[in-house]
């Protein structure tokens, strides 16, 4: 894994079922996954963002609003620009760590907002400075599509070293909770922690 600039920040966003699904079997999202306090929070997120990062799915099922894309795929050999969208870049992680892709697209500040699906998901665990989890804690989804390959999403972020911040609930009504996961920094070189 090759270092990036100091200054980029990756934040994964997902909104899960109870059991940790953002799916169905299909690759469906369905109706009680979607929330309107949570998609209001999640459009000003990669609003904000520097670039987002899609699945090929999301990609082609949600028109781009003008947001700097990119796109994994085993489609193309490293990184390339999306023919019908000057915004987009596809692009093979097995061909380019997301280190180069960042210099070729001459990013070097600000959030990289991770949206998924599951491998998507999974690819950026490593690298997560946090990681916003909604959670619709009335609805389970037995058989879907998890967040993670790995298990519910509480216990892959924590195994990967990020922590609870913050907890608030979004949608009384849905009883939908949001989570902001991030990762504690680390002591500098030479420093104790604590000091």
């Amino acid at each position: 894994m090759q270092p990036v600039p100091p200054l980029i920040r990756f934040e994964g966003h997902a909104i899960v079922s109870a059991d940790g699904m953002i799916a169905d079997a299909h690759g469906q999202m369905p109706a009680p996954l979607r929330n309107d306090a949570d998609w209001r929070l999640f459009q000003a997120a990669l609003d904000g963002a520097t670039l987002v990062v899609v699945g090929r799915l999301g990609h082609e099922r949600h028109p781009n609003p003008g947001r700097r894309r990119l796109v994994p795929t085993s489609g193309v050999t490293r990184l390339e620009l999306d023919k019908r969208d000057p915004m987009a870049h596809f692009w093979n992680p097995a061909g380019a760590d997301i280190a180069e892709v960042l210099r070729h697209l001459s990013i070097d500040a600000g959030t990289v907002a991770v949206t998924g699906g599951k491998r998507v998901f999974d690819l950026f665990l490593p690298r997560y400075d946090a990681f916003i989890l909604s959670e619709t804690n009335r609805f389970a989804l037995p058989g879907g599509t998890p967040a993670f390959s790995a298990g519910h999403p509480r216990q892959v972020l924590a195994a990967a070293g990020l922590i609870p911040a913050s907890c608030e609930t979004i949608d009384v009504e849905g009883d939908v909770s949001l989570t902001r996961w991030i990762r504690p920094p680390t002591p500098a070189a030479g420093q104790r922690e604590g000091e």
